[in-house]
């Protein structure tokens, strides 16, 4: 509390002490529980500490399961197996008359849309 001049009668000075919180409208027990030091915060940081030192553990637990899963891949994979197929060789290609039409027709086409894309 401070002591302020709150005026008098005839002269005389007298000294009433003020509550500035109280003039101001501030709650002192507020706004003491929100300091660092007050028991209430002090519980919550430990709360909080507690729950960040599970959270890393498990975040820890999970990297050093993951790191081993990539353990036991191989870095190479197997060569693949060839397969050898016996690919039967056309020594000569047989057309009846009418497939050749139809080829050369498909031909002759395909050149006349080329000429209208140019």
């Amino acid at each position: 509390m401070i002591p302020v001049y709150s005026g008098g009668h005839g002269g005389e000075e007298a000294m009433d002490p003020v509550n500035w919180a109280e003039e101001l409208g501030i709650d002192l027990g507020a706004l003491m529980k929100e300091s660092p030091l007050s028991g209430e915060s002090i519980r919550a940081e430990r709360k909080i500490s507690k729950k960040a030192a599970e959270y890393w553990a498990h975040e820890r637990f999970l990297a050093q399961i993951h790191a081993d899963a990539r353990d036991t891949i191989p870095d190479t994979q197997p060569e693949p197996m060839k397969i050898r197929r016996n690919r039967t060789r056309v020594s000569r290609y047989e057309f009846t008359e009418a497939q050749l039409q139809i080829a050369e027709r498909s031909l002759d086409a395909q050149d006349s849309v080329r000429a209208l894309r140019v």
